[in-house]
Formats: C-alpha cells, structure tokens, sequence
C-alpha cells in the first residue's frame, strides 16, 4: 500500500487485504480496474485506534489494523445494499467518515489494484456511491421471450438473462425484402388443380440476396428473381417452359406488388 502522494494503492492477493483507508471531512473515490467474473470488492468499517500521535483521518491516510480490528469489522452498508466495485462498475465514492479496508468476493485473477484518492463535493448520486444498481450478476443463461423485430434486413429475437437482462441477438432470417412481381402458379395442373399468385424480386428492386435464381419466359425475357429453394414465406414452385422440376420459388405473398385490377 502506498500514498503517492495523495493516492493510495492497495494491491489484494489471493486474501482479504488487512491494510485500508481513512475517510475523513472530504469524500473519496474508489477505483478498480481488471475485475473479471464474479469478482467483486466490497468494504468493511474498522473501528480503528491509530497510535499515531499526528495520525490524519483523511482520504489518503493508511492503516493496519489489528488481528482482533479486522475480526470485529463491520459490512459497508447504505440502506439494504452493500456498495461495490464490480466488472461493470469502476469506482464508487465514500462519503462516510471512518476506517475502510477491501473485500475480495468471488477472486478469479492473482491481484487487484485498487486506487483511493480526496475529491471535492458534497452531493453524489445513489449510482456513484456504488448503489445502484445494488449488488451484481453476471449474465449467464438466456432464454428468448417470443418477440421478434427486423432489424437491418435481419430477424432478430429478444431474449432475457438470469439477471433479468435484455438483449436482442441476430438470426440469420432475413426480413424486409418485399417481391412485388405477381406471377401466376397452378398447383397439381394435370388434377383440375388451383391457381395461386406469386411474386418474384423485379430486377430493379433491393432484393433477398437469397434470391438468386432468374426467372425467364417462354420467349427468354426476365421476369424476376426467385429463390433456389422452399422456406419460410416463398414455398410455390416455379416450372418454367419445357421442364418438369422447378425452377425455383415464389413469394408467398407480397405488400408492395400493385393492386390488380380486372376490366371487361
């Protein structure tokens, strides 16, 4: 531990560090880098008696307390909620005066640097006294909530954590290409069989890159672009002039094709 001049650095092996800070008339902040896991620093208050007859109680004051000050310390409290540094928090501020030493919780790396220095003020959020959020949890499991979103021509899943946590994770679905060339399919021909509309990218518009089968006329002329294979939303077969296997597969249906209109 040291103070250099005014910042002390406590380095914490694999065991609760007996050495800590002061809190005096001006608040502190507390710093820590590296944490992984669910590594955690917590604080005690010591009830510490210095035998120093000009001993500070300033921010940046050391102390070693006893074997039997350690053993009687106290847990760091506001309210209901113990502040902490944690992988997702880098510092907190102290503004309580009294003795503090760190608390290693859940060690997963060899050492941790903490850093203490003075600062000025006298108000501070619940989030920068380490408060809020209270405590930590690591995202372990997710599980997906059923909704769903297009996002950059790609569906994308929510899902929520152990932590209660939300994220949205990518598929490789897309979504957000609409074929607007209505082509007609007769289904089962040879059986009195049904016709049904169909839609093909046109040339000219952004389409499924998915879509990379050309769709030509009797007469070789390009109608649209339709997909190699059947999936979700493009499942009617195309069997172009003078083949007995398709060709390719429409869309299903469309929301930009032009509306029909039927005359005389």
């Amino acid at each position: 531990m040291q103070c250099n001049p005014n910042v002390l650095t406590i380095i914490s092996p694999h065991f609760t560090d007996a050495k800590g800070f002061s809190v005096g008339t001006q608040p502190v902040l507390v710093s820590v880098n590296h944490l992984s896991g669910e590594e955690t620093i917590t604080f005690k208050r010591v009830d510490y008696c210095s035998n120093q007859a000009n001993f500070e109680r300033a921010g940046c004051a050391l102390i070693s307390p006893t074997v039997s000050e350690v053993a009687s310390a106290t847990h760091y409290q506001l309210g209901e909620c113990q502040p902490s540094l944690t992988p997702k928090r880098h510092s907190l501020v102290i503004t309580q005066s009294g003795h503090y030493i760190p608390v290693r919780n859940n060690e997963s790396t060899p050492d941790v640097v903490v850093t203490v220095e003075p600062i000025s003020g006298s108000t501070f959020t619940d989030t920068e006294k380490g408060i809020v959020p209270c405590g930590f949890c690591l995202d372990k499991t997710w599980q997906t909530t059923g909704a769903e979103r297009c996002n950059q021509h790609f569906v994308e899943v929510e899902e929520i954590s152990n932590c209660g946590n939300v994220r949205w994770r990518r598929t490789t679905k897309r979504c957000g290409y609409y074929a607007s060339v209505p082509i007609p399919i007769t289904l089962d021909e040879d059986c009195c069989g049904s016709t049904f509309m169909g839609y093909l990218f046109h040339p000219n518009e952004t389409r499924d890159p998915d879509a990379t089968v050309a769709i030509t006329d009797c007469d070789g002329k390009l109608w649209g672009y339709a997909y190699p294979t059947a999936g979700d939303g493009h499942t009617l077969p195309i069997i172009e002039c003078g083949k007995d296997t398709p060709t390719g597969y429409a869309v299903n249906n469309s929301a930009t094709a032009p509306q029909q209109v039927t005359g005389c």
